[in-house]
């Protein structure tokens, strides 16, 4: 149609002042992150404040040739950042020639505040700028009070609604008839049932797959833009076609309608012809194409958006590279009309098929990879490996198992609810399999522990299944606030509730976790071991046992006691079988009738008996003649017998202590104890041969070199260990 059938167009301005009809609704304030970032700060020529200063600066700006001025009093915020400056531009040079061809004024007839229009004292946020009726389109221009977040700044922009309709007036009035298709389409497929709704990109594809979803195809073909086929093959061809391209976009996973422009034109876009919407883009074999929809104007209908014809020439492709093949095309209706939590029967029977198929190809991969893994460690020289190997079989699979279920799920293609419980169900079974692997490794570990400590190690080895139980729970515990994380659960509020109630039960079983804390106390340091003989708070005994609650000794009564954990912590511990050695320390009391030469030879004998005993620690003795007591000579006798057996101990000591006394009566003297002798005559004396035999001895040894006293040397250590003889 020529330009000369513009005259049809009727126009009125409706500026801040004049605004009173009901298109000048009530609106909050629009609330922008920031105002059109990607046109960088707002010049200060360009004047914004009011409807009245936007309107005059938008139409100074065109009227100058300053689009890009003029794209500051747009809001862009549908259009992407990286756009809005060759966007806006563009948009701006064509409303101000659809207002320039409409007749709109350039200034406005009255004077607006900068809240706009009051009624009944409340601003009403929004104006009807101008308002336009046309042969081929109408619509209305609005401006509204906008306001930037970052820096609380106030705006009136054209709004985004506005913005978005300005392609479609300029191919309407500017371009003439030409620009656009319109009138009735898709005439081959009858009426348009009322359940189709096509008004903007948004609900057009979401209307697309809600009914592609229930198997609806027939419906669903009224979305798409069938104008290459023929009226009479659009029925039957756009069923096919509607399914296929339902398939392929599930499967793909490229769409999400809630990304798509909800206005009534849609968004401008660079790149994209006016009149479309891009979809998607995504490769089809070598190749990267795009997905668009198409707007067009229908007398009957208004506006209605479509898959393109573009679009709907590629769906056969698509299906080729994304669909499901011989199978997606036969499958009976009742598989697309019939669903569960979410999902259709197909998806369900996909689901399974991945579950199972992914299960068995589980056990095949980890049976491999554990026949391998088994064959390495054949060679090598330990057997913890082998036993790791083992206990890899079974949690192995079932961690294959949860990836191969990620790895097939989105080859089902769901929606993006059900991907995501999927998503989650394959998190749980990997997490779970690691669980079992981490139970395992524990067990082994155990088995390990057992074999290599010594069997003496009781205690030790009495811990090993305690460390076991308290490692499991901790693994399923950690394990199990991972999968609730996982599904979605709160873990953090879950803990602090735990938190508390832990709190509760600490105070309630205070005494039961002190002693659990001693007993880890006592298998971390260890102090006995079972077996030991102990002293603990004055209760000696034989350590028997080491329990979570209590350590139960044997005295030598054979009462059994038990003493709890945390009272053995909180004791001195006595551990008299943790000695090398046993102390050997007596003090012997010779009368005073003793002679210097028999006190020395008794010191002397003694201490070359010990020297020469196999069982005496030979480096650290001594025998002293230490004091005057009040009724003998006393004669301190220490040394260490080389035992920790109590009772063989107590019988090398008595045989010490028969070959001292053999010692005694071999000096002649005798041992003393208290007493009160009164004597009526002289004390006889010793037998004066004896004495002299006594004498003569200690005089050679000290010739010798062989006494004794004060200390032995080296040279005569050595002699008496080597030969080994007790004096006789």
């Amino acid at each position: 149609m020529s330009r000369s059938r513009v005259v049809h167009v009727f126009a009125q301005l409706f500026l801040a002042s004049l605004v009173t009809s009901a298109h000048a609704q009530k609106a909050e304030i629009a609330e922008r992150a920031s105002i059109n970032p990607g046109l960088g700060p707002c010049p200060s020529q360009v004047r914004r404040e009011t409807p009245a200063d936007a309107w005059h600066s938008f139409m100074q700006f065109g009227a100058a040739g300053e689009f890009a001025l003029a794209s500051h009093l747009l809001d862009l915020t549908e259009v992407s950042q990286d756009q809005q400056r060759s966007v806006g531009t563009t948009l701006s040079e064509k409303l101000h020639r659809v207002l320039v061809t409409l007749g709109a004024p350039a200034d406005s007839a009255g004077d607006v505040t900068a809240e706009g229009p009051i009624v009944e004292d409340q601003p009403q946020n929004v104006v009807v700028a101008f308002r336009f009726r046309h042969a081929r389109a109408s619509g209305e221009a609005w401006l509204r009070r906008t306001r930037d977040q970052a820096t609380g700044q106030l705006a009136w922009l054209f709004t985004r609604q506005t913005v978005s309709s300005i392609p479609f007036w300029y191919r309407a009035v500017v371009e003439g008839d030409e620009a656009g298709p319109g009138g009735p389409f898709n005439t081959g497929l009858g009426d348009v049932p009322s359940s189709v709704l096509r008004a903007n990109p948004r609900i057009t594809v979401a209307g697309f797959l809600s009914h592609a979803k229930r198997g609806d195809f027939a419906v669903a073909a009224h979305y798409l833009d069938l104008s290459a086929l023929a009226p009479g093959d659009q029925a039957q061809g756009g069923y096919g076609l509607a399914r296929r391209l339902f398939l392929a976009l599930m499967r793909s996973g490229w769409v999400n309608p809630d990304e798509l422009s909800n206005d009534e034109y849609g968004a401008p876009e660079r790149g994209v012809p006016d009149g479309e919407e891009r979809l998607a883009q995504g490769a089809v074999g070598d190749e990267v194409v795009t997905l668009t929809l198409k707007h067009r104007f229908d007398p009957s209908l208004g506006s209605v958006w479509t898959f393109s014809p573009e679009t709907v020439a590629l769906v056969n492709d698509l299906y080729r590279h994304h669909g499901y093949g011989w199978i997606g095309d036969r499958l009976p209706e009742v598989f697309f009309s019939a669903d569960f939590a979410g999902l259709q029967l197909w998806q369900w029977a996909c689901l399974a098929l991945v579950l199972a198929v992914g299960w068995m190809l589980a056990r095949i991969v980890s049976t491999i990879l554990l026949r391998l893994f088994g064959a390495a460690a054949s060679r090598s020289s330990v057997r913890w490996d082998d036993a790791m190997v083992r206990a890899l079989n079974g949690p192995l699979g079932v961690v294959f198992w949860g990836l191969l279920v990620a790895l097939a799920s989105p080859w089902v293609g769901m929606s993006d609810a059900a991907q995501s419980v999927i998503g989650r169900g394959w998190r749980v079974i990997t997490i779970a399999g690691f669980g079992w692997i981490l139970f395992r490794s524990v067990d082994l570990m155990v088995l390990q522990i057992r074999s290599a400590a010594p069997r003496a190690d009781a205690l030790g080895l009495s811990f090993v299944p305690i460390v076991s139980r308290i490692a499991k729970i901790l693994i399923f515990v950690f394990v199990l606030l991972a999968a609730l994380d996982v599904v979605g659960i709160e873990v953090v509020g879950l803990l602090a509730g735990l938190g508390l109630g832990g709190l509760a039960v600490a105070f309630a079983a205070q005494k039961t976790l002190e002693n659990l804390f001693g007993a880890i106390a006592i298998a971390g340091d260890r102090p006995f071991k079972v077996g030991d003989w102990v002293t603990i708070g004055g209760i000696s005994g034989t350590v028997e046992d080491v329990g979570l609650r209590s350590t139960r000794l044997r005295p030598l009564d054979r009462t059994l006691v038990s003493i709890p954990n945390g009272v053995v912590m909180g004791e001195k511990i006595i551990n008299y079988g943790a000695r090398d050695r046993i102390l050997f320390q007596t003090t012997i009391g010779l009368t005073y009738g003793t002679t210097k030469e028999q006190l020395q030879y008794v010191v002397d004998e003694i201490k070359r008996m010990f020297l020469a005993h196999p069982s005496v620690f030979p480096d650290s003795l001594r025998v002293r003649f230490l004091r005057f007591g009040a009724s003998s000579l006393d004669i301190d006798l220490l040394c260490w017998v080389l035992t920790t057996d109590y009772h063989a101990y107590t019988g090398i000591v008595e045989e010490l202590n028969f070959r001292i006394m053999e010692v005694v009566e071999r000096s002649g003297s005798s041992f003393a104890f208290p007493a009160q002798t009164i004597h009526f005559s002289r004390d006889e004396r010793p037998d004066p041969e004896h004495l002299a035999s006594i004498r003569g001895e200690i005089e050679q040894r000290r010739e010798q070199g062989q006494l004794t006293i004060p200390e032995p040397t080296e040279e005569m250590r050595r002699r008496l260990r080597e030969e080994g003889a007790l004096p006789s």
